[in-house]
């Protein structure tokens, strides 16, 4: 079989697939029925799939029209694979430098081959690309030589001078229960918790039907009216802690959120370590035939007093309840005076301007608003759960409650969830790799789980 216009070349098989192939990449730029704009566009195209610079694309234009596509052949050198400037006994010399000192940048060990009398000719001419290239080409790791030999990094352990100075928040995945609307369906269970820094006392956890922004914060209000306000609440860059509303909340409450950077998770470590713990919790909570999420909860609140904050901690030589006690001793806890003006705080804010006939839309929702001037701006405070009542805030003092005139959406659309993160991409290969991991780490566990039906007689005997 011939092959057709290319037959004059004399041309391996290999050669002319090569050529074939780019080819048919450059072919529309010959085209006459391209306008310059069009053209312009096509060799940056051309240019990405062939990863060259648009001045060498020029140039091989050129060689085509003038010798032919044959020139589209990449030339294998003579001396391929073999040194040409490059002397042997000179990487050699350049690896035992690195080797004395990984620290050492290329550039460096150029300047010390070029100070040696016995290598300060061999050197001359030679790049740092160069160097690079032929040292990674020999075998030598450059990269891994620098990892083994990096200082370590130390990391001070941090603790909170007393209790309520700091609370660490966090959520995760939970068990599966039973559909509460879904007979015969299987849902998923999400744990928010909180745990006051210096103590390591578990202030409030509870299981909840999904990640969404508003059981964060019913979970920080429950431990606030249980333990006090605060002074800072640090947590992840989940969405949910990172959201508008949830950040107004907490100011408008007094408190200071603080969030740990980008792959430093150790920051929340005491926050963590309670959730390694409640992770044999809920190993157990597995088998145990769970039917209800208040069932699931109670027994939760029951495992938190009799087999974690009751118990001595390794760390403090306390318990957590102690631990706490004492410091509350010290310094007073901040508390809740008002109930209803501290409720309001969990109310989420939108701010509207009322128009000419007297309403606000909000969410596709109309409100009509009476004894507030048309064109007056006013703060919208509502459940996220429940958009047909609303309460109409003006010049920062409460005005109002009034019901939806026209109910589109009775829930906030778009949620915030903690579990969507900044980059939502993932591969297959890593879920499979922490698939494995985690199983791995169940089983290794599995020997030291706590026996689960004796807390739930112990609960019930309290």
């Amino acid at each position: 079989m011939t092959n057709t216009i290319f037959d004059k070349f004399n041309l391996t098989d290999e050669q002319f697939s090569e050529i074939q192939a780019t080819y048919a990449i450059i072919e529309p730029l010959f085209g006459e029925y391209l306008t310059r704009e069009q053209k312009r566009m096509m060799r940056i195209e051309v240019c990405q799939k062939l990863g060259i610079a648009e001045r060498t694309l020029f140039q091989l234009l050129k060689d085509v029209r003038e010798i032919g596509p044959e020139c589209l052949v990449r030339r294998v050198r003579s001396d391929r694979g073999k040194y040409r400037k490059f002397k042997p006994e000179l990487l050699e010399k350049a690896k035992e430098l690195l080797i004395q000192n990984p620290a050492r940048s290329i550039q460096m060990v150029i300047d010390l081959l070029a100070a040696a009398p016995d290598t300060k000719d061999l050197v001359k001419n030679i790049s740092k690309g160069s160097l690079y290239a032929n040292l990674k080409k020999s075998g030598f790791n450059l990269e891994k030589l620098r990892k083994m030999h990096v200082s370590q990094t130390y990391y001070k352990s941090f603790e909170a001078a007393y209790c309520n100075a700091l609370w660490q928040g966090d959520a995760r995945h939970g068990i599966f229960l039973p559909h509460p609307d879904k007979p015969g369906i299987m849902k998923r269970t999400y744990l928010f918790a909180w745990v006051d820094d210096y103590s390591r006392k578990i202030l409030f956890a509870k299981y909840y039907w999904d990640e969404k922004l508003p059981r964060l914060e019913d979970c920080l209000r429950q431990a606030i009216l249980r333990w006090g306000i605060p002074e800072k609440i640090y947590t992840d860059n989940g969405s949910a802690y990172i959201s508008n509303q949830f950040t107004c909340i907490v100011s408008s409450i007094g408190i200071r959120k603080i969030h740990h950077p980008p792959y430093q998770a150790w920051c929340k470590g005491k926050v963590e370590s309670v959730m390694k713990r409640i992770k044999k919790f809920q190993k157990e909570a597995e088998l145990s035939g769970f039917q209800t999420i208040d069932e699931l909860n109670e027994t939760l609140a029951a495992w938190i007093e009799l087999e974690y904050n009751n118990k001595l901690h390794s760390a403090t030589g306390e318990t957590p309840n102690d631990r706490f006690n004492n410091s509350a001793l010290k310094y007073s806890l901040k508390r809740i005076t008002n109930i209803d003006s501290f409720n309001a705080n969990f109310l989420w804010r939108e701010y509207r301007v009322i128009n000419k006939y007297g309403y606000i839309s909000m969410f596709s929702n109309t409100y009509r608003i009476y004894d507030i001037g048309i064109g007056e701006k006013v703060e919208v405070r509502f459940n996220p759960f429940d958009l047909i009542e609303v309460y109409i805030y003006h010049g920062g003092k409460y005005k109002t409650t009034v019901k939806a005139y026209k109910i589109t959406n009775k829930n906030y659309p778009k949620i915030p969830e903690e579990s969507k993160k900044a980059s939502p991409q993932i591969s297959r290969e890593a879920q499979n790799y922490f698939t494995n991991l985690r199983e791995k780490y169940l089983k290794d566990k599995s020997e030291n789980a706590f026996n689960f039906s004796n807390i739930i007689k112990e609960a019930n005997n309290d």
